[in-house]
Order: structure tokens, then sequence, then C-alpha cells
């Protein structure tokens, strides 16, 4: 009668002991959400950088990309693990022992998952919360007219054709970045540590190595072109194609995930506008061109709504070498697009949209507003230029 109650004890207690492990894992994944926003900034700038310190100093010691290693050889060993798991499970069937056994594989899993999600929070999840930097950079907050996109949009035109004038081409006219990965990481490392600086963004100064990938090439199927593992607070970048209008943003952009700020929204806006700020006319050619595509379409919509004509920026001889960069870029996709298609002739799955649902469901999980959160409002960059670069001209 007592090993019987003993018994129902124990299976009370591991009971128990799962239902607090899953509670407690759902409430790492989502707790982000809940973080005031004071917390969040008092964290990102103070306890983040020595946090992340350790491990982004670990990850440097190597060239290549550490978390493409572990992804390589994790694949395989969870194939051999699901199948050594499963054989267990069978024989544990055939010898009355299953239930003890999915309990502890369970209990373990569960617990893993749980370190893992408090990790997250720590080195990314936390910095959702923060205040973003279209508020840290005080913009003005002016009504915005046609005159106002017109006067930005000519400042980025400026900026990029000025730029693109100093870049050497390949024999098909293209621009190539000028300077080799590693020096291009070590500069946009010091770009956005001088960026924050200068207009009071808390970005966490540690250095960052940021890590090509050397399966790029299968890396593009999913068109993503940078990541940030969060885990070893390392930076990969796509260099299949090193694009020179892409590439600067990507590393840059991947850099201030490393740094303290997790909104895809956030990151886009800080790496564009510390590319303009760049003595490299690569990265400056890159920050303008973003900027002038995000304002130009915008400014098309007012001039059609209001009768007025926007300059024909689009037309001009200027423009052509940026075409010929454009043009390659669209080409190298379109062939990515046409084995992405390959593929799903043969498998039946499309890379491309499988990766993008997924990211989508993770940064809506996160509070963003999913794949949208990567297009920054048109606004914020003209409202930087009436801010910052107009009112300093006027000055």
């Amino acid at each position: 009668m007592k090993i019987q109650k003993k018994s129902r004890r124990r299976i009370a207690l591991r009971i128990v002991l799962l239902v607090l492990l899953t509670v407690a894992f759902a409430g790492a994944m989502i707790c982000n959400n809940f973080i005031p926003r004071s917390f969040a900034d008092y964290y990102g700038q103070n306890i983040f950088p020595a946090l992340s310190a350790p491990v982004q100093s670990f990850t440097m010691f190597t060239h290549v990309s550490v978390t493409e290693n572990i992804v390589i050889l994790f694949v395989p060993a969870l194939l051999i693990g699901v199948i050594v798991w499963t054989v267990v499970l069978i024989k544990k069937f055939l010898s009355h022992g299953a239930l003890l056994y999915l309990y502890k594989s369970y209990r373990n899993l569960i617990i893993v998952a749980l370190l893992a999600a408090i990790i997250f929070q720590a080195m990314h999840g936390i910095n959702y919360r923060k205040t973003h930097v279209v508020d840290e950079l005080e913009l003005m907050q002016k009504e915005l007219d046609f005159k106002d996109y017109c006067a930005t949009l000519k400042w980025a035109y400026m900026g990029m054709v000025e730029a693109r004038s100093h870049l050497g081409e390949d024999y098909n006219g293209v621009a190539h970045m000028n300077q080799s990965f590693e020096n291009s990481a070590t500069h946009a490392n010091s770009l956005v540590d001088a960026f924050g600086r200068e207009y009071g963004i808390p970005v966490s100064e540690n250095y960052l190595r940021a890590k090509p990938v050397s399966m790029s090439h299968y890396w593009s199927y999913t068109h993503i072109v940078g990541f940030y593992d969060m885990f070893l607070g390392e930076v990969n970048v796509n260099t299949d194609y090193m694009d020179i209008i892409e590439f600067p943003i990507t590393l840059t952009h991947e850099i201030c995930h490393a740094k303290g700020y997790a909104s895809e929204t956030d990151c886009n806006l800080l790496a564009a506008l510390a590319c303009c700020s760049s003595a490299r006319a690569d990265f400056r050619y890159a920050g303008y061109y973003e900027i002038f595509w995000s304002v130009y379409p915008i400014a098309e919509e007012i001039a059609d709504a209001t009768g007025e004509a926007v300059p024909q920026y689009y037309q001009t001889s200027e423009m052509e070498p940026v075409y010929r960069d454009m043009r390659a870029s669209i080409h190298y996709w379109k062939n990515i697009d046409d084995e992405i298609d390959a593929i799903y002739e043969k498998l039946g799955i499309n890379i491309k949209e499988v990766s993008n649902a997924t990211n989508d469901a993770f940064l809506k999980s996160n509070g963003e507003s999913g794949v949208d959160s990567y297009q920054v409002p048109d606004s914020s960059y003209v409202r930087f230029y009436l801010t910052y670069v107009d009112g300093a001209i006027n000055a």
C-alpha cells in the first residue's frame, strides 16, 4: 500500500515538474513583450554590452563562422540522435519502460529549450523593447510636404552619384566593394560606433568580427543575406555575391543587432544613415542608394496627387552606372530563383517561401510587424534630413 502511494506521489511530482517547466519555457519565450521600455533601455545600455562581451570575444578567435560549422555538424547529429532515440523507445515499449523514457526525454528537452529561451532573451529578445532609433534621434515632427521630399531626394541623389563616381568597375561596368571582407567588417564596426556617439544612439561599443559564410550560395536560396546568432553573439554575412548596393547595408545592419538593437526597422535605419556618414565611397553609395529608392516612389505618389513634378533623376547620365549595378543584382537573384524553382519541381518545397514564413512568424512573436518591419518608413529619412542635414546647411 505504501509502495503504491509513493509511486503515485512520484508520478504526480513528475507531472507537476513537466507542467512547471513547460509554463516556464512559454513564459521565457514571450516575457520580452511585457518588459517596461525603461528597463529595456537600461539593460541595453548597461547590462547587454557586459553580458555579450565574453561570448563575442570567444567567437572572434576564428576567421570562420562558428555558427555555420555548428549547423553543419548539428544536422547529421540530430538525424542520428532521432534514429537512436526511436530505436531505444521501441525497445522500451517492449520492456514496459516507455513512459519513463518519454518523461525523461521531454524533461531534458524542455530544460534545454528553457535555457535557450533565457539566453535568447538576454542576448536579443529584451532589446526588442528598447526605445526606437527614430525616437532617440529626436527628429523634427513638422508635417511633411512635397518640398521636403524633393529636398531629401536631391540630397540622396547627389550623395549616391558622387559616391558611385569614386568606385572602380569590372569589365561589365559593375562596381564592387573597395576592400576585403575583413577590412569592411572592421570599418562597419567603427562606423556604427561613431554614428552612435555623434547622435546619442546607445549602441554597444564591443568590437564584432563579422564572419563570411562559406555555404553562402545555398544560403541564398532562403533570400537571407545576414544573420545575427544571438546565442553566440556572432554576425554572419552571405558573401556569395557581395552586392555593392546591398552588402554594406547588410553588414552594418547585422552589426547593429550585435550592438544591442533587435528591431529590424531600427537596424536598417541605423545602417543606412551610418553608411551615409562613411569616409568610404562604397559604404556611402549603399547608404544613399537605400534612401534614394525609399523616398523616390513616395515623392512620385505625392506629385501625382498634387499635380507637382518630381525631378527626373532617373533620366540623368549619372544614373547609368547605378542601373548597371542594379541589373547585376537582379541577374544574380534571378539565377538564384531559377535554382529555387528547380528544387521546388523536384522536391515540392519552396525554400524561399518557407524561410519567409518562418522569419515572419519569428518577428511577429517578438512584437514586430513581421517581415514588413525591414521597411524603414520613408518619413524617417526625410525627417533626418530636415533635422540634421538641412539644418546644418542653413546654419
